[in-house]
This record gives C-alpha cells, structure tokens and sequence, in this order.
C-alpha cells in the first residue's frame, strides 16, 4: 500500500448474506470520515472449468468440494453489484480459456463469450492461452468485450501487441490495473506459438507501468500470471522486491490457494487455488480517498452453492456442450483400471496413464526411445468405458507425435533436465518408453543413473531415433537440447494415435488393463 495509515473507524463493518461473504455498503453519519469500498471478484487457473459440480456426488451425496461454474459466478457477481452498485470490478489472471473440451474444440471463445456474460473487466494471458497461438489470442481478443492485459510482452521491435493496462473510475475513485505474463510462456507454450515475441522481465515492466499509473489512479492493482513456485525465477514476489507502489497482485501461474492472501511488505498477493474451486474476493478500503486497507478472502466451493445457477448462462453453456457432443461421445473401448493422470502424479513419478501414453508414440513410430513431458498429461480416466472425450481432457493441447534423431548424451542430458527439481513437482518431468532410467538420492540431491535403452546401457556416442511431442521437438519446456534437431517423422496427433492404441490393445487383449512397469526407479 503506497500509505499506511491506521484503520480509522473500528465499527465499520461489511454485513453479508452468507457468512459475511457479500458484503453491503457503509453507511456513515454526516460527520464521520468519507470512507468507500470497491469490491474485487477474481479468478485465476479455472482451465475452461466453465461447468460447475453441480450434481450429486459419490452415492447420491452432496458435492462438498469442486468447480464452482459460471452459471453459480454470475449470480454471485450479479448479488455483489447489486448491493454495491458500481463497486464491483471483475477480474482473471489467465490460463483460463484452455484445458477442457468444452474450452479448447471452440479454441476458447466459448470461454470468452461466457466471460462476456459475466461482465470481466479484464484478463491477463496464460501461458496456456498461448495454446492457441498468437492469431488465437487476437481472435480471443476480437470475441471478448474487455482487454487481454500483457504489459511485458513486446515484438521485435519493441511494441506491446497486446493491451497494457487500464484504469476503472469506480464510484469517484480511479483503479489503474495492468497486466503482466510469466516468461516461461517461451517454454511452457509451444515455441512456435511465441516465435517473434519477447518477455521482457515482469519487474521491470511493473516499476515501468507503477510510474505511469501512480499519479493517476488512487490504487494500482497487477494482474499477473506468475505464480510462487520454488522452481519459477519470475514469481509475484520476485517483482515486489524490486517494485514498491504496487497494491494488489491478482496472481495466478503456481495455483496456491491463499485465503487471506498473503501480505509481502506492503503487498496483498492473492491467489485463488485453480479450477473456479474458489472465488477470490477483495476489499480496497478509501478514507477520505486515501487507500487505507486491503483484504482478501475466498468464497468457497461449499458457500458458493447459495447461488442459485443463472438461467441464462446455463442455457448458453448447454448449447455449447449439445455441439461439442458429436465428437467428445464417440466411445472407444472398456478400461479395467483407473489410468493415472492426477498432476501430482504424472509430474513427479512414473504412472500407468504416462507409460500408456509412451508406449502409443512408440508403437507408432517405431522408434529407439520415448520421451514426453507430464506436463502434457491433463487427467485421469477412470475405469469403465473411455470416450473420446476422455482423452481430449488427458490431451487437449492438439500436440504431433514427432520423431527426431539424437545422440545418447542429448537423451542423458533431457532426464537430467527433466528430473533436476524432483522431488518438487514439475511440468517437464519425463516419461519414457523403450527405456529406463533411475534417479537416485544424494546429497545435493537426485541424479539420474543406470539409463538403459531396452537391456543395454545407453550410449552418450550413438544416434537414436527419439519419439516425443512437437512441444518438445522445438525445445518446449526448456528441452533445448531437442531443438533443431533432424526430424525423421511427424506422425499425427498424439490423441488420435493414444485412440488407435488403446482401440488395438482392446482388440487384442479385452479391456484394457495397464500398470506400472519400472521403467523409472527412485533409489533412496
């Protein structure tokens, strides 16, 4: 906050329909200080988690916990403004228009339009939104009625493509909100999705974008997707050490649930978990048109149910699923055995669904080995009959199954890469097929060893011909040492060859039963 000043009047409160959720306005006697509250609802990571857990769960029981949906969203924006008139701003700090079938076959603008509906006043960019590459995003932009903020993104020649901030009156008071994206959209998107684009460092665009505001506005809000993972470089706190001025950052990036935020020097970082399990909401407090306060809190799963869903919405969600229908119902087999998809599995260790998934690139491809990230690995499959819907939900990225040559030392050096933060999860942790390898534990931590290809040792000197996704082909995920190498083979999507695997397997062997087989081996 940029002044501190003590709160002034310890009996006002902000009354709510629910637990204190909602809260009213204040009303003051003719001599007390001139106080006003804008209210912040945001979101950050929902994943195209547009359709909320509305049903009964497990054994006709009520659902205690999941995505909240937009339908039960909007009446719980449209109760806020309603009670606080103009003081309600609606924001979303990014990988929003991506990760579900219901998002990804309209290439987000099912999302946007929805968005539309809720009346969002501004999103910043994911680096999933760069999913759909640099003509998606200006088609995103095109459909939505409100900005996509990017400060930090430049051209070549130095000009921001996308919007970089703008500034909300709200009620007399000025709101200067700018946006900034997580450098690691150049590896954690498709390479040739950010060709030609920059991510100029978040702190100095932030103290950059502090300068043009303070002056302008009565509270400066960053709308980040960055995140506060151990591994990031450029995390929420990374720009606070560096920038003072900045309020409130609305993050996103790492999913961490805070649920009061949490206060870095005179910062309030709030996150609101992923998947619209929670609504964020904040509080800015003015006495006298000074900033004085700052507070956060979530609305839950569970309190977001007093929410009756808006009809209209329901409606225009409903219509978007009845065409997405014709092909996410296509049935493709039985399964014997849930398939392992859950992130915190696929990120850190080997799991059925990872080898599945591996051992269809090699199947296809007739390659040495196999190498892909569980990054791309987006859910499970539990056991009964899958569906092409299911798969399009564990592979919605659209990504090739490519086949490239390279040396044993490149395939040395990608395990490494891939497993250097284990045993913190992450994006790039490597499943395989053809291949083993073991990561054993040491004092400065695991290091891969006994790397076999089949039943030989691997040889740093000898070419192989290596399977793996085009988002790693072109150094995706920070897999550098694939990049530019000679491609021998781009055989199709990875969700069509998964399909005619799993179809094949059936065939032969009835429903589909997959374990884990040892091909990753921690050694403590």
């Amino acid at each position: 906050m940029r002044k501190t000043m003590t709160r002034l009047l310890g009996f006002v409160l902000a009354l709510g329909l629910f637990c204190g959720l909602i809260p009213t306005a204040v009303i003051l006697a003719a001599d007390e200080p001139d106080i006003k509250q804008v209210y912040i609802l945001h979101t950050n990571d929902m994943h195209g988690r547009a359709i909320g857990d509305n049903g009964p769960g497990k054994d006709g029981l009520p659902v205690l916990n999941g995505s909240i949906g937009y339908s039960r969203y909007k009446t719980l924006i449209d109760t806020l403004r309603e009670v606080n008139e103009d003081r309600v701003i609606v924001l979303d700090a990014g990988d929003t228009t991506h990760g579900t079938n219901f998002a990804s076959l309209s290439k987000g603008q099912s999302i946007i339009r929805l968005m539309n509906d809720l009346g969002v006043a501004a999103m910043t960019l994911g680096n999933h939104e760069f999913n759909y590459g640099q003509r998606g995003i200006e088609q995103l932009a095109n459909e939505a009625d409100f900005p996509l903020l990017a400060a930090n993104i430049v051209t070549e020649d130095g000009e921001c493509p996308y919007d970089e901030q703008l500034i909300l009156e709200v009620d007399g008071l000025r709101i200067g909100i700018f946006g900034v994206s997580t450098p690691e959209t150049k590896v954690k998107a498709s390479p040739k999705y950010t060709a030609g684009l920059e991510f100029v460092d978040p702190a100095i665009t932030a103290a950059e974008q502090v300068e043009l505001l303070e002056e302008e506005t009565d509270a400066i809000i960053m709308l980040a997707h960055l995140g506060m993972d151990a591994e990031s470089v450029y995390t929420s706190t990374y720009v606070v050490d560096q920038v003072d001025g900045i309020d409130v950052i609305l993050d996103g990036h790492s999913h961490h649930v805070l649920p009061e935020g949490e206060r870095y020097n005179e910062t309030l970082i709030c996150q609101t978990g992923n998947y619209l399990e929670n609504v964020g909401l904040v509080t800015l407090t003015f006495t006298d048109g000074e900033l004085t306060e700052t507070s956060a809190q979530l609305i839950s799963f569970l309190a977001a149910q007093q929410y009756a869903p808006d009809e209209d919405i329901d409606a225009a969600i409903a219509a978007i699923e009845a065409e997405n229908q014709r092909i996410t119902s296509v049935e493709v087999g039985e399964l014997a055995t849930k398939l392992d998809g859950e992130r915190e599995d696929v990120r850190t260790r080997e799991t059925n669904l990872g080898n599945l998934i591996a051992d269809a690139m090699l199947d296809a491809t007739g390659a040495d080995v196999v190498i892909t990230n569980g990054g791309g690995i987006r859910a499970s499959i539990e056991a009964g009959t899958i569906t092409m819907g299911d798969l399009l939900t564990v592979l919605p990225f659209g990504n090739m199954v490519t086949m490239i040559e390279v040396t044993g030392a490149d395939i040395r050096a990608a395990l490494e890469f891939g497993t250097d933060s284990y045993p913190e999860t992450a994006g790039k942790f490597p499943h395989v097929a053809g291949m083993s390898y073991e990561l054993h534990a040491g004092d400065d931590g695991y290091t891969v060893e006994n790397i076999k290809v089949g039943d030989a040792d691997l040889d740093d000197k000898a070419t192989y011909k290596l399977a793996t996704n085009d988002f790693m082909a072109e150094g995706g995920d920070g897999y550098e040492m694939f990049a530019h190498k000679p491609l021998l083979l781009l055989e199709g999507l990875m969700v069509d060859i998964l399909c005619d695997y799993i179809e094949a397997q059936i065939a032969e062997s009835g429903a589909l039963d997959v374990a884990v087989d040892g091909r990753i081996t921690v050694v403590e």
